[in-house]
Order: structure tokens, then sequence, then C-alpha cells
């Protein structure tokens, strides 16, 4: 029996609206069409039931707010996740100078340390802040990056990503219903290359663990870290967090886990808990910016 997904993994805008995006983004400061949303925010509020409702339980479970600050808090994150979408289609628009990503000093020699190494490295992500961006500040020629992408975009959509990918030197590895996107991730990382990957949703298959997250038990995809024990390549906890205007600033963590652990189950379930534990980190700084729009805690089980 197929399994279910929670979440579709579509861009919103219908082929139209975003073809006008494209266009406008191409040649204009992004930032000219932020105000656009005050009006916009709204009307999806009280139209986008299901998204709303998710939100709304976010706050009012994992922060305990409610009422009036709590409606206020669900404008906030449809505000700023609404302005994370318009800098990535101003990227995939080719308008991408406008934007600062900028890391520590001390995560980006790690990062580079890694480089120095033959084996693969994987950037595991999530759907907090905007990852997409990762590939404009990440531009090196010692390993080919790969990022692991949803496949149900519309095709002009997917157009305008995979040219923008490929002027970055990114290549795309969509994921498949047939799991046959991990026999490529695997040969990416056996020739030492990188893979970006998000690591918080649950999009079907059947390697997934109960976790203690913020408080309350989630479900994760384990896939992605068995892989990584499996092979003995590292696994860094990658964000690219929005802060003002259109300025990023990028956290980059190896997941280090105990060396003494034997199984892989054991390494597995250690190296998952420290993803999970920096993703927690990164909500506690920006907790407007969690954009997983679906019942998440507790609910995203199969189907």
């Amino acid at each position: 029996m197929a399994e279910e997904r929670q979440w579709q993994g579509t861009t919103g805008g219908g082929n139209f609206g975003q073809k006008a995006l494209f266009v406008m983004l191409k040649h204009i400061r992004v930032t000219l069409l932020y105000p656009i949303l005050f009006l916009i925010i709204p009307f999806y509020l009280i139209f986008s039931r299901k998204g709303t409702k998710a939100t709304h339980n976010y706050y009012k479970e994992i922060w305990k707010v409610k009422g009036l600050k709590n409606l206020w808090y669900c404008y906030l994150n449809n505000l700023t996740f609404g302005k994370v979408v318009l800098d990535k289609f101003a990227v995939l628009a080719g308008n991408h100078q406008q934007f600062d990503i900028h890391f520590d000093e001390k995560d980006w020699q790690t990062f580079h340390s890694l480089l120095d190494q033959d084996k693969g490295i994987i950037l595991a992500g999530s759907h907090i802040g905007n990852f997409e961006l990762l590939g404009q500040r990440l531009s090196q020629d010692k390993k080919p990056i790969s990022c692991v992408i949803y496949d149900g975009e519309n095709s002009n959509y997917q157009t305008h990503r995979n040219i923008a990918f490929g002027k970055q030197n990114v290549k795309t590895i969509p994921i498949r219903q047939d799991m046959s996107h991990l026999f490529t991730i695997k040969e990416a990382l056996d020739n030492g290359e990188i893979i970006a990957i998000l690591c918080d949703r649950y999009m079907g298959g059947r390697k997934v663990k109960k976790c203690q997250f913020m408080g309350h038990d989630a479900n994760f995809p384990t896939g992605i870290f068995i892989m990584a024990v499996q092979m003995e390549v590292p696994v860094v906890s990658t964000f690219i967090m929005k802060e003002k205007g259109t300025q990023y600033k990028g956290y980059m963590k190896p997941l280090k886990i105990n060396e003494e652990t034997d199984s892989v189950t054991q390494r597995t379930d250690a190296i998952l808990q420290a993803y999970v534990a920096s993703l927690e980190n990164m909500l506690h700084q920006y907790p407007h910016q969690w954009f997983n729009y679906y019942p998440f805690w507790g609910e995203n089980k199969r189907g």
C-alpha cells in the first residue's frame, strides 16, 4: 500500500503567478514586494485553514502562547515565510547578488577542513530558514554538490531551479517513490561529493524513528543517517536563517557522536538525536521560522 504524505512539498502561486514573480524579481529588488505580503497574509490565514491550524497549534503546544498573541505570532510566521519564498524566487530568477549570507568564521573554517578530506559530506538541513540559498554561498571547486529535492513542482519552477543551480555547479537528485534516489546519493558520497538534504519531513519510506523534539514526540526519517553511519561520512547540520532585509546568517555544525558506540543502530540513533538537538537550538533562536504547515508532532505517521 502506498505511503501517505502529510506534506506534498509543492510551492504555491500557480503557474501564472510563479511566472509573473520570476519576471518581476529578475529586474527589481525583492524588498519592493515585501509590503504586498502585509495585505496578502491575513487572507491566507483565513483561507488556508489546515496550515493556519498547524501554526496555531505550534505556538500553543510548543511555546504555550494563546489568544491574540498566538494570532499575532501566526501572522509573523506567515509573513516571514512569505519573505523567504520571495527571496527564493529572486535567487531562482538570477537576481541573487542582493543577498548577504554570513557564516561565523569558525563554522566556515570547519566546513573547509572537511572539503580537504576524501570522504563525502552530508549537509543536513530542514524546513526552517531558507535552505535553498545554500548553493549561493558554497561555490567552490573541491567537491561537487548535489541537492536532494522534491520533484513535484510545476515545470516552470523546475526549469528556473535547474538553471539557477546549474550556474552554481549544484546538481539535483529528485526524490523518487521507489526510493531509487538513495542509490544516487550513495554513489555521490562514494565519489567524495557533497549531499545537501532536508532531514525533518517524513516523506514516505519505511525508515523512521520517533524522537523527543521540542518536548513532544515527532517522527523523523532515518535513511540518510543510516547511510552516513554505514559509509562513515560526516554529517553537518546546516541552516540558512533569515535576518533583517536581505541578510541571512548561516550555521554549519558537524554532528558529533561517541566514537565508542559500536552498532549501526546505536550510532544512527545518536547522530539523529544530535541533528534533532541542533534543530531545537535553531528554533529557540528563530521561533518564527518554523515552516512545516501540517500537524508535525505525533501525527506525521505512515498511512
